[in-house]
């Protein structure tokens, strides 16, 4: 980890931490959040993750959904889903004016116009790229998020699978450089995997405004559960650091 420890350049900003929850039934998601709230300000409910999701009607959705928004009063509620984009869209407009950010893909063939209609319905809109197997270059993952501008999102994330420590340098490198633009958005910025773990914690330095603990069970490789990564952060980002 030496190479991440902090210099006098260092941003020093804490992100915001998103506990991203894998739940199979509503029971455990309200047990995870309670569980959890003291850890994060920022709840993810990965739809895709829970048995049965496609088949609820658009009322019995949204009521569920109403039901965690009001559990999770105090925090922000992040929609997401991952398969099927036809479902996934279908999910996304409904999660529209309740929740308060939805989670589109930036290769999603409609994410121009799920952006104009979050924005209508008062949700943010966070557009994310991921790549599971490797990590781009830094170059490449600084003009991602510069392509991904143009979708209108107000928060922009890259997530990259790391393979070794300089992968996770480069991923956090290229986001750096993205952010030293005089005008750019927020983003957030993930290396996967456990040789990408230290991302998940110094982020912030590299402008990162948010970073992903799971509850009991993780959504990404690599990730800590909430409680151990805001440990490692309250530490991390405490006068004395690493």
């Amino acid at each position: 980890m030496s190479i991440f420890k902090k210099s006098k350049k260092a941003r020093n900003k804490k992100p915001e931490i998103c506990l991203s929850l894998n739940c199979d039934t509503m029971t455990q998601i309200y047990e995870e959040i309670d569980r959890y709230k003291d850890y994060c300000s920022i709840v993810e409910w990965c739809v895709d993750k829970f048995p049965g999701a496609e088949q609820w009607t658009q009322e019995e959705f949204v009521e569920k959904l109403a039901e965690v928004k009001q559990f999770c009063k105090g925090k922000k509620l992040t929609v997401d889903y991952n398969g099927d984009e036809r479902i996934g869209n279908a999910i996304l407009r409904r999660a529209m004016g309740i929740a308060d950010i939805i989670d589109i893909d930036a290769d999603n063939s409609e994410v121009h116009k799920l952006v104009r209609q979050a924005k209508r319905k008062g949700t943010q809109t966070l557009i994310s790229h991921h790549e599971f197997e490797k990590m781009p270059e830094r170059d490449e993952i600084a003009t991602r998020f510069i392509k991904m501008e143009k979708t209108g999102g107000d928060i922009l994330k890259v997530a990259a699978m790391a393979n070794s420590e300089q992968d996770t340098y480069d991923l956090l490198e290229g986001a750096a450089a993205y952010c030293q633009l005089k005008y750019h958005q927020p983003i957030v910025a993930i290396a996967m995997g456990e040789e990408g773990q230290v991302s998940r914690i110094c982020a912030g330095d590299f402008g990162s405004v948010m970073t992903y603990a799971c509850g009991s069970k993780p959504t990404a490789p690599g990730q800590f559960d909430a409680k151990r990564l805001y440990e490692y952060m309250k530490k991390y980002y405490s006068k004395e650091g690493l």
